[in-house]
């Protein structure tokens, strides 16, 4: 009796924690106008993923989240990026996200960028 007990309970533990984890309190939506884009470059020989935000739209932007798709070869990886202005992103705005000391060079033949979504300021 106390074994199927104490399965259920940590059955039940794990869903909590499981659906924790997933809940977001940042609402990611599909903002018209927000546009990413993304660009190797290079930089004393080396190449450097260099990325541009600029807002067209109407909505006032706190989050960007960005697929970066690169290219080596015939092989394509897809990772999600995320973007936090340094202010809000108002519509007209545009901006570049800065190269921190030691970043790492970029090793892909071709950069792209897929889906781009938003946390919209509220009000």
């Amino acid at each position: 009796m106390k074994r199927h007990s104490f399965r259920i309970l940590t059955i039940g533990s794990l869903l909590g924690i499981m659906v924790g984890c997933s809940s977001e309190k940042d609402k990611w939506v599909k903002s018209p106008g927000l546009e990413v884009s993304v660009y190797k470059e290079y930089e004393d020989g080396k190449p450097y993923l260099t990325v541009f935000y600029e807002n067209f739209g109407e909505d006032t932007i706190e989050k960007i989240r960005y697929q970066l798709i690169s290219i080596k070869g015939n092989h394509a990886d897809t990772t999600w990026r995320e973007i936090n202005p340094p202010r809000l992103l108002e519509p007209k705005d545009r901006h570049t996200v800065p190269r921190h000391i030691g970043e790492d060079t970029v090793s892909a033949d071709e950069v792209h960028v897929g889906q781009v979504l938003a946390v919209k300021k509220e009000g």
